[in-house]
């Protein structure tokens, strides 16, 4: 990579090996107190959903977009960014784009090395050239795309553009507020997930617990006889109206509008967080922090989200599992599954996935199991190619330092 870009490039070339996000960071601060500027910006590594990633499995770093926004980034005025890592043009080049104002050059499907520009060729101790390129594989295409591969026919993926845009979506719930809350009258059709969470909270009634994510606050209302204290914090205005209108009658629930990764809690004031299909969305470490900020001693988080990733063989028995239940549920909640298609097959819903994709199994896994030693991670449905985790952190007291990477 760094012959083939100082043969076209007469300015200097700067290659360095990055182990942790914030020595990335840093390295755009040197570049600024040095008043230069960056006309090309390649990163070639491991990525998530949400981008690059830094760190190792035994503790996983991410920028979180919060945290990117907060990092000066000098670009030239024609500069361009180049991320050679798996999956980068699904989110994270839009984002790049849009923050940083530059053209910005991601793969959908994942990255490998060849030894061939065109198509996919082993790379061995005798290739005169590698090149990082996008390839499908046996999670994007199974075992027939592994085959395409391998066999030496699969033409690599070129890199795809995305330039900043004028305009951008609303990425929050604000445009499907009305169909979700629909939906989500009675939380307890969730009922995989109702089951898990009752049965990690603490007997004691006397409980305070923070919702982050709350939606139209259907999980707060039906805890609100256990509870002695409920806060729902969401980024949409209208969900959080929603919210209240719900709970009206609730006296000891309250929503709040956030924003950003900031929680309108006291110190050390609640007993249980949870965080219910709404983890994905949030800045990880940030948020992170503000737990380990406002739980009580011996509080903990309780996360139960949605990933993607392809049913396993030894997973098949929870499959049939999961679709029998749910083809049973089809019948016994006609109105939920009508209602709930009419919001995934809506436009307003479809775009605001786009700007909030689902994360990876290995992402979610990684984190949290990193955060909280001696915490795993539960499966408690599989589909074809997402499942549900959850996980209860266990004392907060035993969370992993958050190594933030913003003042």
């Amino acid at each position: 990579m760094k012959k083939e870009i100082t043969a076209r490039y007469n300015g200097e070339v700067n290659c360095t090996g990055i182990i942790h996000k914030k020595t990335l960071a840093q390295f755009f601060n040197e570049i600024s107190e040095e008043r230069k500027q960056i006309d090309e910006f390649h990163f070639i590594g491991h990525s998530g959903m949400y981008g690059p990633m830094f760190g190792s499995v035994e503790y996983p770093e991410q920028f979180s977009p919060y945290e990117w926004r907060q990092l000066h980034i000098p670009f030239s005025a024609e500069g361009k960014a180049y991320f050679h890592c798996c999956r980068s043009a699904r989110w994270f080049a839009t984002f790049f784009a849009q923050t940083f104002r530059v053209e910005t050059f991601g793969y959908y499907w994942y990255t490998t090395f060849s030894s061939d520009k065109k198509k996919f060729r082993f790379v061995n101790s005798s290739s005169k050239e590698i090149y990082a390129a996008g390839c499908i594989g046996r999670k994007s295409h199974g075992l027939g795309g592994t085959l395409r591969k391998y066999s030496g026919f699969q033409l690599l993926e070129q890199m795809r553009s995305f330039k900043p845009q004028e305009h951008t979506a609303d990425a929050t719930y604000n445009k499907v507020a009305a169909l979700y809350d629909q939906v989500f009258q009675d939380i307890k059709v969730r009922d995989d997930e109702w089951k898990w969470l009752t049965s990690h909270l603490p007997p004691d009634k006397n409980i305070t617990v923070l919702d982050i994510g709350c939606g139209n606050g259907a999980l707060l209302k039906e805890l609100s006889t256990r509870i002695s204290q409920g806060i729902g914090v969401d980024l949409s205005n209208d969900i959080i109206d929603r919210a209240k209108t719900l709970n009206a009658a609730s006296g000891n629930l309250s929503f709040h509008v956030t924003n950003g990764p900031f929680l309108p809690v006291a110190d050390q004031s609640v007993d249980v967080i949870i965080s219910l299909l709404s983890f994905r969305y949030l800045d990880w470490d940030p948020i992170m922090n503000e737990c380990k900020r406002v739980l009580k001693a011996g509080g903990k988080i309780l996360i139960v989200d949605m990933v993607t990733v392809p049913v396993k063989w030894k997973e098949y028995p929870l499959l049939l599992k999961s679709k029998l239940k749910q083809y049973g549920q089809r019948i016994m909640r006609r109105a939920f599954y009508e209602n709930l298609k009419k919001l995934v097959l809506h436009p307003d819903w479809k775009t605001m996935l786009k700007y909030n994709p689902i994360r990876a199994e290995h992402e979610v896994k990684w984190y949290l199991e990193s955060r909280f030693p001696g915490s795993k991670v539960q499966k408690i449905n599989v589909g074809w190619n997402s499942c549900i985790l959850a996980f209860d952190s266990g004392n907060i007291e035993n969370i992993n330092e958050i190594y933030l990477t913003y003042p």
